[in-house]
């Protein structure tokens, strides 16, 4: 009777870590639940899957770095700006690697021939991938931003999917239906329906969402402003495009408008009691107040000096998640010379080689916006006739279609923990000076997750009251 019944209980433990790891890449009801709420065991083996279906390095360099170098290098300005290279490179950067991924996975659907082959290997597949390799892949980055998103108010609640206003779900990436099931108290989830900001003007909400649509020209659409005051009952879907009414809208019309939308609150680890107003330093002339954020030495940091990029790195972990986290790149004088060291190798380096030590840390809270065509920030990743009169879109018609606008905006605000009663760890008297690393020029900034590496924003901070 032992042995059956010791029998019975590794069968019944073998069933269940197959169901938990089957729920990785499942269907949206059996998504993975925030890694708070997750054991470390089992962490490691959701990134696992993930690492094994998304090449992250590959997407890292076409998405993040490439696109980066691109725009911090163009000697091009924008309309109504000075001509000139050193006008241009005091702009500041921000913009979305996996927001990108996202509209990729879209268009992997409606595409066809060269266009879809172009596509696929900028996300890291080979043009000749099998159907059941690209279902993979796409599966993985549905699953990986489902585990990534959090619910309105930061509450640690996964994001299941969303429901239009007439109540039908939308297709996801996968092409599955995306249901939701809203529990728990209805007052309390609609408590905040009426605003999209909190009481201190920021908006409210989950750290991170993205909004990837597809509709034919001219045709009502989510913009970006509506999208960020909307109050998301349980996340936006994946894929917010309903094949059925893009196909019926090109029988009036031959050109398509993608929509590209992110927003990231990133709550670092500084006491808003802390915050004074301080002097950032734009140039060696000129110089703007901003309310600088402080953290004391109490508590270790990861840390390193790159010699070879001349930069300060050092990591943050966000508020209210253990996945995601910032990586913060201070250069010794020029802002080039560390631009110049970025790649996917070098941030492996940087990760690999960051040590704990203590020192007080001023950096600055600000809100930073930008806006991009997603032509501009892919011309170098490959893909390129999606863009063109040659495209081929015809997973959704046969006739010739054109790609007229595609925007890619992002919102990233950085802020102080909102808990002013932030718990310290006793430490022995020190009466030596502690080091200290300010923020308080043009600087970088890199926000990944943890378990895969995979860069969610990059950017570079010129003028942080821009």
């Amino acid at each position: 009777m032992v042995r059956e019944g010791a029998e019975m209980s590794v069968t019944y433990s073998c069933l269940t870590v197959l169901v938990l790891i089957t729920g990785c890449t499942g269907d949206e009801s059996t998504l993975p639940k925030p890694e708070k709420h997750i054991s470390e065991p089992l962490q490691k083996q959701q990134a696992l899957i993930w690492r094994q279906q998304l090449n992250t390095s590959a997407l890292n360099t076409a998405l993040a770095f490439e696109p980066y170098h691109d725009l911090a290098t163009r000697t091009t300005a924008e309309p109504g700006a000075q001509q000139g290279q050193e006008q241009q490179q005091q702009r500041n950067i921000l913009f979305s690697p996996f927001g990108l991924a996202s509209a990729l996975a879209l268009l992997s659907r409606v595409t066809g021939s060269e266009s879809r082959s172009q596509v696929l290997e900028t996300l890291g597949l080979p043009a000749n991938s099998t159907e059941q390799s690209f279902e993979a892949t796409i599966s993985a980055l549905t699953n990986l931003l489902h585990s990534l998103t959090l619910q309105e108010g930061g509450n640690g609640s996964g994001i299941q999917g969303s429901k239009s206003d007439d109540g039908e779900g939308t297709a996801d990436w996968s092409g599955a239906t995306a249901e939701v099931e809203n529990k728990g108290n209805a007052t309390g989830n609609r408590a905040d329906q009426d605003d999209g900001r909190n009481e201190d003007g920021a908006h409210a909400g989950g750290q991170l969402r993205l909004w990837s649509s597809l509709h034919v020209e001219g045709k009502p659409t989510l913009d970006y402003d509506n999208f960020l005051s909307k109050t998301w009952h349980a996340g936006p879907s994946l894929f917010n495009t309903s094949l059925e009414t893009l196909m019926k809208d090109l029988q009036t019309s031959d050109k398509l408008e993608l929509n590209n939308y992110v927003y990231f609150k990133g709550s670092q680890p500084f006491e808003r009691r802390q915050t004074v107003p301080r002097r950032f330093k734009l140039n060696a002339t000129t110089s703007v107040e901003v309310e600088m954020m402080f953290k004391d030495d109490s508590s270790e940091v990861m840390m390193l000096y790159d010699t070879n990029c001349s930069a300060t790195v050092v990591r943050l972990g966000l508020a209210e998640t253990e996945r995601l986290a910032s990586l913060l790149l201070l250069p010794k004088s020029e802002l080039q010379p560390m631009e110049d060291c970025l790649s996917d190798s070098r941030m492996s380096f940087w990760l690999s080689n960051l040590k704990p030590g203590r020192a007080e840390i001023l950096f600055p809270k600000f809100q930073l916006r930008k806006s991009y065509n997603l032509e501009s920030l892919l011309r170098y990743s490959g893909v390129s006739t999606v863009f063109s009169e040659s495209a081929d879109f015809s997973g959704v018609s046969q006739k010739t279609l054109r790609l007229v606008k595609a925007p890619h905006e992002v919102l990233l605000e950085v802020e102080e923990t909102k808990s002013e009663d932030v718990g310290r760890t006793d430490i022995m008297l020190d009466f030596s000076v502690p080091p200290r690393i300010t923020f308080n020029r043009p600087f970088m900034l890199i926000i990944y997750d943890d378990l895969t590496g995979l860069v969610l924003l990059i950017g570079r901070v010129i003028d942080p009251t821009e």
